[in-house]
């Protein structure tokens, strides 16, 4: 199925969440509120795989996403809650991992800058010692 088709079906279920989420990561968050295992490099045989315009579903978990999300509002508030928890951890976890970088960058900027410093006094100083003989 693709992320827009799936997104445009089970994102009415799930009144007041975001909409400036994109389809894909929605669908993403959705299935992992649903528990539903992703297949990764580790583990190849899995509930579903996300491509890049499609989820691959394996046999019975389109069905178990349906009857899930077609349940009762108490399921559907867990899921929803399940759903913003998945998102806000996804969102703090890119965060996370653009101020490290950033962070990362800075100190091999500067180091770099050092080095070049360095260099350039090195340099300097070889050239002025054969011309002091």
């Amino acid at each position: 199925c693709e992320f827009g088709a799936l997104g445009s079906r089970y994102r009415p279920l799930l009144p007041g969440f975001s909409p400036t989420l994109s389809s894909r990561d929605f669908v993403a968050a959705l299935l992992a509120a649903l528990r539903l295992e992703p297949a990764t490099a580790a583990k190849p045989v899995a509930d579903f795989a996300l491509g890049v315009r499609r989820v691959f579903f394996s046999a019975g978990a389109m069905a178990t996403l349906d009857e899930l999300m077609h349940g009762s509002q108490a399921d559907v508030a867990a899921i929803l809650d399940r759903v913003r928890a998945y998102v806000a951890r996804r969102r703090w976890v890119r965060a996370t991992a653009a101020v490290s970088a950033s962070l990362w960058l800075q100190r091999r900027i500067v180091a770099r800058r050092r080095l070049a410093a360095l260099a350039l006094r090195s340099r300097a100083l070889a050239l002025s010692l054969p011309a002091a003989r």
